[in-house]
């Protein structure tokens, strides 16, 4: 009897809309992160740049200091001088340390707003952001199956980056207007990486969700509604205390780069509309001059306040590294994503919770208004939009959106179809500014249903017909 060959799988590992993603002890192993790593090492020394060093830092997630540590031994290990954080920070504070210090590439260990039992490796460029498409495509290619470096401490230096972000961050922003304003502030950090931060800028913020927890509280450390019922009862409270007060909750990701807010009265402000006052903000008080870009699934209110403005308006792909690509060729005042992630004008080509977050406080120290008040202005002179999403756990998310994208749809949930788009998913526009868009995720097993309409009674319409469409 003819002996059969073994064959072993190669090994596949991609990199999605911001990094590889994986679930601990499953994808994401200490071998993986060593491989991983070393395909980023091999792309740095075939660009010439390695000997620049590296920075490393992790998040709050189970083991994220330890896969860290992996990832510098390896770095260490083939001669880069690698500076590993000594404690968890967030992913803007890595993208700022490889800019700062001049290094060659940054490594973040995180998996941002993903469910607990995952992490992820998150790749920042020397300018300091999100790693561009051509980049991870090149460290992609560069993955082997067999480690051929031999993990080293050697050249590991301990760095702290916080001080000279913090500093960056005060030099940004109008902390003595945000501090004579007595605005309450509170943040939700959502027991991820930009725990303290607030703190450690000397505002007198009350913090919740502070605490490290790997578990999240039992929610996924992204800044939607449906993972906020105890901030929503938080804020609540501490707007009792005082009614007449401004008071107002910046709630960010697992690793702080991503921002949404809550309103005194309880009203949450979706990540869009956080968009929309920060463009607001930077124009009208701040007299900002620059452009603006945004992602293919932001709201069509965003273009309405560019013509009003006067700003031209880029569209791109979903995912920061387009945005950052844009902010790298053209002058942006503002750029961002959906998921909450904006970068603003005189920082890094980066998105940071911190930033933006303080920001909001900024704008309500200017006009003395609540958030909720600002946005109502804006919307009763340009429109009313409102928004939702659902998420539908599917490994045939791709093939499904494929399959939708071969129908020439002229109507949709009793609305007529007034133009397809196809630049990342499918989006039908409708003829009153409204629309749906269907998306694979590219972080998760997901099928993404974004829909954006004029009353909320439209969004509940269209987003249950885009349901019961997936389901059929």
């Amino acid at each position: 009897m003819k002996k059969q060959k073994k064959t072993t799988k190669k090994l596949e590992i991609k990199f999605g809309t911001d990094g590889w993603r994986a679930k601990i002890a499953k994808e994401f192993t200490f071998q993986n992160v060593q491989l991983v790593t070393q395909a980023l090492v091999d792309y740095l020394f075939s660009k010439g740049t390695a000997k620049k060093g590296i920075a490393i830092g992790y998040d709050n997630r189970f083991e994220s200091e330890y896969f860290a540590r992996t990832a510098a031994e390896i770095c260490s290990g083939a001669g880069i001088k690698t500076h590993l954080t000594q404690t968890s920070v967030t992913s803007p504070i890595i993208s700022f340390a490889v800019n700062n210090q001049k290094l060659a590439a940054g490594i973040m260990i995180t998996a941002s707003h993903n469910p607990a039992e995952w992490n992820g490796f998150k790749i920042k460029e020397e300018f300091g952001g999100s790693s561009l498409p051509s980049t991870t495509q090149a460290v992609e290619a560069n993955i082997k199956d067999k480690l051929k470096i031999s993990p080293s401490t050697n050249n590991i230096e301990i760095l702290d980056p916080r001080p000279s972000y913090l500093a960056k961050i005060k030099s940004l922003v109008d902390l003595e207007r945000i501090k004579k304003s007595k605005i309450k502030m509170i943040a939700d950090p959502m027991h991820g990486s930009a725990a303290g931060l607030f703190e450690k800028l000397g505002l007198p913020v009350i913090e919740i969700h502070g605490q490290r927890d790997p578990l999240f509280g039992g929610v996924n450390p992204e800044p939607l509604p449906i993972n906020l019922t105890d901030t929503f009862s938080a804020v609540a409270e501490i707007a009792l205390e005082n009614p007449s007060d401004l008071s107002a909750c910046v709630v960010l990701d697992g690793d702080g780069d991503r921002v949404a807010a809550v309103d005194s009265s309880g009203k949450f402000i979706n990540t869009h509309n956080v968009f929309v006052l920060l463009l607001h903000h930077l124009i009208v008080n701040r007299k900002m001059s620059g452009d603006i870009v945004k992602t293919f699934n932001m709201s069509n209110l965003i273009d309405k306040l560019c013509a009003k403005h006067g700003r031209k308006l880029f569209v791109t792909p979903i995912g920061f590294k387009h945005i950052a690509e844009k902010m790298l060729k053209e002058d942006i005042l503002l750029g961002g994503e959906e998921s909450g992630g904006m970068g603003i004008k005189g920082f890094i080509p980066e998105r940071d919770g911190i930033l933006a977050g303080l920001m909001l406080f900024e704008l309500m120290a200017y006009e003395n208004k609540s958030l909720g008040q600002i946005l109502d202005e804006i919307m009763q002179e340009l429109g009313y939009f409102y928004y939702d999403r659902a998420d539908i756990h599917t490994i045939h998310a791709k093939k499904i959106v494929s399959q939708l994208a071969k129908s020439k749809a002229h109507k949709f949930a009793g609305k007529k179809v007034v133009k397809i788009e196809t630049l990342d998913g499918l989006k039908f526009n409708f003829k009153d500014d409204g629309w749906i868009l269907f998306r694979a995720s590219g972080t998760e097993p997901l099928l993404r249903i974004y829909v954006e309409a004029r009353s909320e009674e439209d969004v509940k319409q269209i987003l249950g017909a885009g349901e019961e469409l997936i389901k059929s």
